[in-house]
């Protein structure tokens, strides 16, 4: 676990980045200072990235930040188990929203959504740490 607060991202956030929401800038710039760490769940790129032009620009900047910055998690076989037995736990069927918020449990991290219900859904021990973007 890193000392910097680190933030866990779901599609919500990755289109807020796009759509320059003020919050997102303000993460970015926090990160890029050393203030604070992303978690960008591969699952997540994946529902959102179209190619990296036009508006996703800011997305593409995001994957180029340093590791330290900006952690990319892969969806890999052990955590496709891990994320299939959440599944049957919470009855929830969307791969993205069982990673995101494992990895919030997992990393005590907060989670940046634009679904909050679904991610309590998954976790409810998310509650306090769910920022609706």
């Amino acid at each position: 676990m890193s000392s910097l607060p680190e933030y866990v991202l779901d599609s919500g956030a990755l289109i807020a980045l796009e759509r320059a929401d003020p919050r997102m800038t303000d993460l970015l710039m926090q990160v890029r200072r050393g203030q604070a760490r992303l978690v960008l769940p591969d699952a997540v790129l994946a529902q959102v990235w179209r190619g990296g032009r036009g508006r996703q620009a800011r997305t593409a900047a995001l994957l180029g930040l340093k590791p330290e910055q900006c952690v990319k998690v892969p969806l890999d076989t052990e955590s496709a188990k891990r994320i299939g037995v959440r599944i049957g736990e919470s009855g929830h069927a969307d791969v993205v929203d069982v990673q995101v918020a494992t990895l919030g449990e997992e990393l005590r991290a907060a989670v940046i959504t634009s679904d909050r219900e679904d991610i309590l859904r998954v976790s409810p021990e998310l509650k306090e740490r769910v920022i609706q973007i």
